[in-house]
This record gives C-alpha cells, sequence and structure tokens, in this order.
C-alpha cells in the first residue's frame, strides 16, 4: 500500500514541478512559439500525471543502460591506457538527502498500515466524488441542450449540427457521438462559416478526449491545487490554438470579422463554468480579450522555430523523465533496504549510515559484523581466468595481491597472448598494459 503512496506522490511531484516549468518560461515562449506548441505542451504535465512518470521510470535506466554500452564498446577499441570512467551512473547516490529523508519518513508510515489504508481511502472517495460531480453536471447539461433542440438545416459532412434555444454560444458536446450546438440565432453566411471552422478543428483534434484525459488526471490528483490551474490553462491553449489554425491564412479584414465574430458571443452569451464534454466559442470577457489580441499576431511559423519548438518539447519530456527518475532513486534507496516479510526496515540516513526499526517502531541493534575471508592464490587465479573467459574486466586487486605472493609466473601464464587487459579499479574500469602489469 506505502507503494501505491509513493508512486501517486511522485507522479503529482513530477507533474507539477513540469508545469511549474513551463509558467517560468512562458514570458520567452510566447514571443518565439504557436499556442498550438503551448496547447500541445501543456499535456505533457498531465502525461506524467496519469502513468508518464512510471513510465520514464524505465525508460531513463534502458537509454542509460543503451549509452554506456556505447561508450564501453568504443573505449574497448582503443588499446592504449584509458581514464577510469563509472561503470554506472548512480542516480540513487545523487538523490536529494531531503527526498531521501522524507521516502523514508513515508516508508516508514509502512508499519501504520491502518493509517495509511485510510489515506488511500480517502482519496480514493476523492476520485469518485469529482468524477460523480463532474459527469453528473456533464450530462443534465447536455440533456437540458438537446432535449429541445432540432437539427439544423446546415449541410456539414461526418457531423451533425443542431439548433437550441438554450443554447448560448456555439459548442460541441458528446464524447462517443459528439455534434455541434448552435444557438437560435441568425447568422451571417460568413459569419457562420467561420464559427463552423472553429467547431470542426476541435472534432478533427479530438479536443473532447484531451479534455476527458485531463479530466482524469484532476480527479486522480484532486488534492494537487497545481492540477487545476493546468486543467483552466489547457482549455484557454485549446481555444487560441484553434482561433490561430482558423485565421492562419486570412487576411486582415478577415481576421478582424472573425474577432467581431467572437464578440457577438457577448452580447447573449452567458459566463458559465468549465464543462468536460463541451468545447464552446464562449468564454470569459478575460479570455475574450486574449484571444482577439492573439489575432493579431497569428503569423506562418518559419523552419528554425519549428526545430526549435520541437528541441523545446524534447527537454521538457526529458526534464521530466530525468525528474521522475531521480525521485524514484530516492524512493528505490529505502525500498531496498527493506528486510523480506516485511517485520523489520531499514533506511539509509543522508551520511550514508543505515537504522533499523522493528514492526513497533523500536530500533534494532545492529548485529557485528564478522570480516570476510580471505581468498586464497588458487581461487584468485581460477576467478581472474574465469572473468577473462566471460570477457569481464579483471578486479585490480586479485593481480595486486598476487603480485605481493610472489605468484607473477601464473599472472603470465593467465596472461600470456595479450597485450591489453581491462581492470577494475576505484571508481571505474580503465584498460593497461600487460608488461607493465607484470613488471616487479
Amino acid at each position: 500500500m506505502i507503494d501505491v503512496l509513493l508512486a501517486l506522490i511522485i507522479a503529482s511531484s513530477v507533474g507539477s514541478a513540469i508545469w511549474i516549468i513551463q509558467n517560468s518560461i512562458r514570458p520567452l515562449t510566447q514571443k518565439l512559439f504557436s499556442q498550438t506548441w503551448h496547447y500541445y505542451t501543456t499535456l505533457i504535465p498531465v502525461f506524467f500525471l496519469v502513468g508518464g512518470t512510471e513510465m520514464m521510470v524505465r525508460v531513463i535506466p534502458l537509454i542509460r543502460s543503451i549509452f554506456h554500452k556505447s561508450v564501453t564498446a568504443l573505449s574497448g577499441s582503443i588499446p592504449q591506457k584509458i581514464s577510469p570512467v563509472p561503470l554506472m551512473e548512480d542516480t540513487t547516490a545523487g538523490s536529494s538527502p531531503f527526498l531521501q529523508t522524507l521516502v523514508g519518513s513515508l516508508r516508514a508510515l509502512g508499519y501504520k498500515n491502518d493509517l495509511v489504508l485510510w489515506i488511500l481511502v480517502i482519496w480514493m472517495a476523492g476520485i469518485v466524488v469529482f468524477l460523480t460531480v463532474n459527469l453528473k453536471s456533464y450530462w443534465v447539461f447536455k440533456r437540458s441542450i438537446l432535449q429541445h433542440s432540432q437539427v439544423a438545416d446546415i449541410n456539414v459532412k461526418s457531423v451533425k449540427v443542431f439548433v437550441s434555444p438554450l443554447a448560448m454560444t456555439p459548442m460541441v458536446i458528446g464524447f462517443l457521438n459528439p455534434v455541434i450546438v448552435m444557438p437560435d440565432t441568425r447568422f451571417e453566411q460568413k459569419e457562420l462559416a467561420m464559427i463552423l471552422s472553429h467547431e470542426l478543428i476541435h472534432l478533427k483534434r479530438r479536443d473532447l478526449l484531451v479534455k476527458f484525459i485531463v479530466l482524469l488526471a484532476n480527479s486522480i490528483h484532486w488534492f494537487n491545487p497545481m492540477v487545476y490551474s493546468l486543467s483552466k490553462k489547457i482549455n484557454i491553449y485549446c481555444e487560441l490554438s484553434c482561433d490561430e489554425k482558423v485565421v492562419q491564412e486570412m487576411d486582415e479584414e478577415s481576421r478582424r470579422f472573425y474577432g467581431e465574430t467572437l464578440l457577438s458571443m457577448l452580447e447573449y452569451g452567458v459566463m458559465r463554468r468549465n464543462l468536460i464534454g463541451v468545447n464552446s466559442l464562449y468564454h470569459s470577457k478575460e479570455d475574450m480579450k486574449r484571444r482577439l489580441g492573439n489575432l493579431v499576431n497569428v503569423k506562418k511559423t518559419k523552419k528554425s522555430m519549428v526545430m526549435l519548438s520541437v528541441v523545446a518539447s524534447i527537454i521538457l519530456v526529458g526534464s521530466g523523465g530525468i525528474a521522475a527518475d531521480y525521485a524514484d532513486a530516492a524512493a528505490n534507496t529505502s525500498s531496498k533496504y527493506m528486510i523480506e516479510g516485511g517485520s523489520n526496515i531499514t533506511v539509509k540516513r543522508a551520511d550514508g549510515t543505515t537504522i533499523s526499526y522493528d514492526k513497533d517502531g523500536n530500533i534494532i541493534p545492529e548485529p557485528p559484523r564478522t570480516a570476510p575471508r580471505e581468498l586464497t592464490a588458487d581461487e584468485m587465479v581460477e576467478r581472474i581466468e574465469l572473468h577473462l573467459g566471460k570477457g569481464l574486466p579483471v578486479p585490480e586487486a586479485y593481480v595486486v595481491q598476487l603480485k605481493k605472493l610472489g605468484k607473477t609466473d601464473e599472472l603470465t601464464k593467465i596472461f600470456d597472448g595479450l597485450t591489453y587487459i581491462k581492470l577494475y579499479i576505484q571508481g571505474g574500469v580503465a584498460t593497461f598494459s600487460v608488461a607493465d602489469l607484470l613488471k616487479p
């Protein structure tokens, strides 16, 4: 149970961290990148909130392993002494002492099963309440809009268009079978064409599906205020990017007309809270003002900006993956010290020492440690041959110890035919000349 709680906290923290980074660089990205880029990159934190964190925790070590093998293969092809390189990056060792202490404290709750159980029950109850309230609001709104509607005399392929006297603004509604709903108001032909273009872009991009995924992320992390801010911003960028797509090929006069169409929504639009399963043309006055200002600044994106935006997106995803791996390393620092059976737990402190507790929270005295048995010369020779046979570096300590014991002849036989040999040394692997190693 404690693992579920830890995974939830890590996912929520990583998603929030990425969202904070995006907010901090927004003044710069607003000048460089399109609203469409902002819309889709705001989904990166959502990705980490709904399972991407766990996915990246598995992907990052795989990438690290592939990179390490490439470096090892490259270094192995150079027949000369090389600088020692780490066998592998130790993310756990580099994790923050604060994180290790925090995770250790959370894992200590593992013995208080009743407390952890109540926390999980409250969390799941919050999910149920959040989904129930939002889904009920959606169904009530959809039924009220459609029950008195009628099919509009508008020819649009692949989607039905309805007119409803209760609709205060054009909208797309419905997850499984989305439809366009228009208010019972007369529109000019050009005005109608622009409104339908806007709504059809929502349908083509499957924005309602995106909205549903965001709802799931919000329900899972209902306790995190950052997720509510993220959800609100995604809705804003959804409309801004849709406007951007509509006016991208328009001249100045057509853009002005489209802006007047947005303003006309204010004449009969009403303020209402955001609903899932609905994309409407009307938003608050503040958002509408921002949309109008954005219409003037829409330009065709240069290829250089496209490449830069791709790089920026990769950096955001990569930073989230590194943060996820970093947090998971802190969690594993504590979990790998757990004694099988769950009756005892050992936590590693920031200074590297460990302390053990029993199931009642009492400190367990550390048992005396016995010194490891020293290997005989024959055993060391056998192990060197085993390493060489498998193509593995040989521990330097074996070579040094055999030379101290006067077993240089045995080393000469083992290394016969070899010019260079790799040794495990402190901190990594290095390549040495056999002739140098056999010198007294």
